[in-house]
């Protein structure tokens, strides 16, 4: 079907067997030479995807794409995918399946794969999918428009996953007005890690160290800032070592005293660092700065010296207890969470107690944890995996259990506090049809979520949306607060 400039469609799904939707308006640009166009993405994996799938859409933006939700009606469609654990890629093949007839019903969608399985993968992911068109590593977001002006062409199936040198890799700028409607957003401020941990596949995966300059990294806040986001993450595999690759031209405390002084922001986040390049001046940021938020992300992964040897972490638990303690000197309310890895190769039955030790000892407010699984290309997945997968099923049920039990201890503590919150907009509950109040949702500076009950017509027009309120907590959940607005 061709369409016209100016008019409004009604589309439909290809082939209702396939996917089953209901009909959709479509308003067609009238001022692209190139025809319109629909693009899919599905996301997996960590933030820095997330920021990649924005910067996706961007880039599509000038061959007239619109992103839209439904499958059948795409044009293109995109995975972009996570490598770190082998349960992320299995998603992703699992998904390309499920994607596969979409191809015999449209001889113009070009499907692809994007991010991290890309990267590892390359032209072997194009002989195992046959139905594949196009795969593409981080580096290469900015090309998309070259590399999907090559798939249509008779070059047909195309790979690319080369890095760019350092010193020839460019940051696309964000455009703030994709973000007019949100409250909090990402900014990456570097891409890549240097540091090469035996179990992790991120340096194959994102290359070495690349720091986005300061100076755009204040302009993007900026120009968020006035856009109406209230909120931004500072994103990195690593942004510890921001400046790193620069000779230290910045460090990243001073990069936060930098975006701390933006006019109109209210919060800063980040994530995520390694524990050998928390310094002190960092620490020294949590009570100083006015928008940082009392959160902090610090992978511990072990409570062994020897695992933490093993996995090339470059610190040992006592300079992590050092870490930790300076935190709550500086932070005493700082809200800590981490990740664990059990079932690492060699990690016996006692070395597993001492992470189950520093767990009771650091009584983190949340962890991520997960059995070890190889990854190809690392050195990790050269060691024998000694670890029995029950014995990692049992640990990790171990881990989580007696985190449940902190986590439920901490949550408590809120009770009856009065608690700042920046609101999001309508509470998830809401949304599922878990609740027939009016409520919002918000975060504390701690980074729990909020939820509130709101007049009918407060709810309606999201008119607290981007606010900072008090909310005196009245209820303590598994993950959550229930509260009320204090006047």
């Amino acid at each position: 079907m061709t369409l016209s400039p100016g008019r409004w469609y009604v589309t439909r799904p290809t082939d209702p067997r396939v996917y089953t939707l209901e009909p959709t308006l479509v308003s067609v640009r009238s001022d692209s030479p190139h025809p319109p166009r629909y693009v899919h993405v599905q996301t997996f994996g960590c933030q820095m995807n997330v920021y990649d799938t924005d910067r996706i859409f961007q880039a599509l933006e000038p061959l007239n794409y619109t992103p839209t939700d439904d499958p059948a009606r795409a044009n293109l469609i995109l995975l972009n995918t996570c490598s770190v654990r082998d349960k992320a890629e299995q998603k992703m093949m699992s998904q390309l399946g499920r994607l596969a007839p979409l191809k015999e019903y449209n001889d113009d969608l070009v499907l692809g794969v994007a991010g991290c399985v890309a990267q590892q993968e390359g032209e072997r992911l194009l002989k195992k999918v046959p139905y594949l068109d196009l795969v593409f590593g981080p580096d290469h977001v900015q090309e998309l428009p070259k590399l999907l002006e090559r798939v249509r062409s008779d070059e047909g199936r195309v790979s690319e996953t080369t890095f760019f040198k350092r010193k020839n890799y460019e940051f696309i700028e964000a455009k703030p007005r994709e973000s007019a409607e949100k409250v909090s957003e990402f900014v990456t401020i570097m891409k890549g890690c240097d540091k090469v941990c035996t179990f992790c596949i991120v340096p194959f995966t994102r290359g070495r160290e690349v720091s986005k300059s300061r100076e755009l990294i204040v302009k993007e806040v900026e120009n968020l800032v006035e856009v109406g986001v209230k909120e931004v993450t500072l994103l990195g595999q690593n942004v510890n070592s921001y400046g790193k690759d620069k000779d230290r031209e910045v460090h990243f405390d001073e990069l936060l005293r930098a975006v701390d002084e933006i006019e109109g922001l209210e919060r800063v986040r980040f994530t995520t660092s390694h524990p050998m390049d928390c310094t002190d001046g960092l620490i020294d940021c949590f009570g100083e700065l006015r928008t940082l938020a009392e959160y902090f992300h610090l992978p511990v992964q072990s409570g062994s010296d020897r695992v933490l040897e093993a996995m090339r972490r470059h610190y040992t638990i006592d300079h992590y207890r050092d870490r930790v303690a300076r935190l709550r000197e500086r932070a005493p309310d700082i809200a800590l969470s981490t990740d664990i890895i059990v079932g690492f190769p060699g990690e016996t039955e006692e070395e597993f107690e001492e992470t189950m030790a520093l767990l009771r000892e650091v009584r983190y407010d949340s962890i991520f944890a997960f059995k070890y699984s190889p990854r190809p290309g690392t050195k990790a997945s050269e060691m024998e995996d000694t670890v029995p997968e029950p014995d990692k099923t049992r640990r990790l049920d171990q881990v989580l259990k007696l985190q449940n039990q902190i986590t439920a201890e901490k949550m408590q503590t809120y009770t009856g506090k009065t608690l700042e919150v920046l609101v999001e907009g309508p509470s998830r509950s809401v949304d599922k049809g878990q609740s027939h109040e009016w409520q919002m949702m918000g975060r504390t500076r701690t980074n729990v979520i909020v939820n509130f009950r709101v007049p009918m017509g407060d709810f309606w027009n999201n008119r607290l949306k981007g606010e900072l309120i008090k909310v005196r907590i009245d209820e303590a959940k598994a993950h959550s607060l229930y509260g009320q607005v204090v006047a």
